[in-house]
């Protein structure tokens, strides 16, 4: 006698003789409750039935129930604590206890979102005056730069608010990754493979290694902002690159990985424009299809660092240099430095004490 279709109303609306009756007081005509099921009933075991929502004899399989549960990651708001969170675990809990679902807890971790407020600090709201409408700043600067500015600009778990000057700095940045890949198209098409490295592309190595060695882990802990970050510090490298190395020099060994790899790391945040530079650099199928980067520790290593070259304790000088100097080589490269040789002259050298990978203090009188 209900019809479940969707009407706007509580499907007990639709069954007149259950709706209509008698008031057990005063006998006149009256009509039943028909809203007497929390939203909470439904939303509380809702991730059970995604795993089999094309069921019509029971609500899930257990196989696939067995398969997914519990849950990886619950993301939701403060107020989620005691109010969805709560009443799922209950119902889960009761479900495990009637031998329904093989796990006692649904979810394994849980991620708290920050509020986005007005360009005010205040809470969005109509009688403020103070939301920002998304429509606009898609229209002008579309989803892409959006998406990006919403994970760039905020702190995933703190929020902040709105900033207008900031969704333009994006635009910007991503004016200039299109820019850097298109610019690396020929190197790329041509193939023009070295095997040695030169100083400029060891250092691109590095850096690309590093941003996606920092950009795996700042996503694994929803730390958007600073992996984006990474990214960032990719297009200034690979933009140093280009402005030392002509074209004609360019190794697309090392510079056709730093390209692709830059496109990957902002895929998740700018899907569609990395998907048709992904396509643009020759690569196909999609982009979602391949595997996220990996990184190589041993590129990480720094051959060269920055020295500091002290006399009698007072810093004179910073220079770089190879990081695995021994005592006698490093004592013999500080000698070497025009500036520590003319700060030296007439005086006599007694001990010289080298901290690896750090300084040089020169004790002299």
């Amino acid at each position: 006698i209900v019809d479940f279709k969707p009407r706007g109303v509580p499907p007990l609306a639709t069954a007149d003789e259950f709706v209509n009756t008698t008031c057990p007081d005063c006998g006149r005509p009256a009509k039943r409750e028909v809203d007497t099921m929390d939203t909470f009933v439904d939303s509380s075991w809702y991730f059970l039935r995604y795993t089999s929502s094309h069921m019509t004899d029971k609500p899930w399989d257990p196989d696939l129930i067995q398969k997914w549960l519990p849950v990886d990651q619950y993301i939701g708001g403060v107020d989620h604590a005691t109010m969805h969170l709560l009443y799922a675990r209950f119902f889960v809990m009761a479900l495990y206890d009637m031998g329904h679902v093989p796990v006692q807890e649904p979810f394994k971790n849980l991620v708290h979102q920050g509020i986005i407020k007005g360009p005010d600090g205040m809470r969005m709201s109509k009688n403020r005056g103070n939301v920002v409408n998304p429509e606009t700043y898609l229209e002008k600067f579309g989803s892409d730069v959006f998406r990006t500015y919403l994970m760039f600009g905020f702190d995933f778990m703190d929020g902040g608010p709105w900033d207008d000057s900031g969704i333009v700095a994006i635009d910007k940045f991503m004016n200039r990754v299109w820019r850097i890949v298109v610019d690396s198209l020929t190197v790329i098409s041509a193939d023009q493979n070295q095997e040695k490295m030169t100083d400029a592309e060891t250092k691109l190595h590095m850096v690309m290694h590093n941003s996606i060695k920092g950009a795996t882990k700042d996503i694994e802990r929803f730390h958007f902002n600073t992996a984006i970050s990474r990214s960032m510090e990719l297009v200034n490298e690979l933009y140093r690159y280009h402005s030392e190395v002509a074209s004609g020099d360019m190794n697309s060994r090392i510079l056709r990985p730093a390209i692709e790899n830059l496109v990957l790391l902002l895929a998740p945040f700018a899907p569609h424009i990395c998907e048709e530079l992904w396509q643009m650099t020759g690569n196909k199928p999609t982009i979602f299809d391949h595997q996220w980067p990996q990184y190589d520790e041993r590129a990480l290593k720094k051959d060269e660092i920055t020295w500091v070259l002290q006399i009698n304790g007072k810093i004179r000088d910073r220079v770089q240099g190879r990081a695995d100097m021994d005592q006698s080589t490093a004592r013999e490269f500080a000698m070497q430095q025009p500036k520590i040789t003319e700060l030296l002259d007439g005086k006599t050298i007694r001990k010289v004490i080298v901290v690896p990978k750090k300084l040089i203090n020169i004790v002299a009188n």
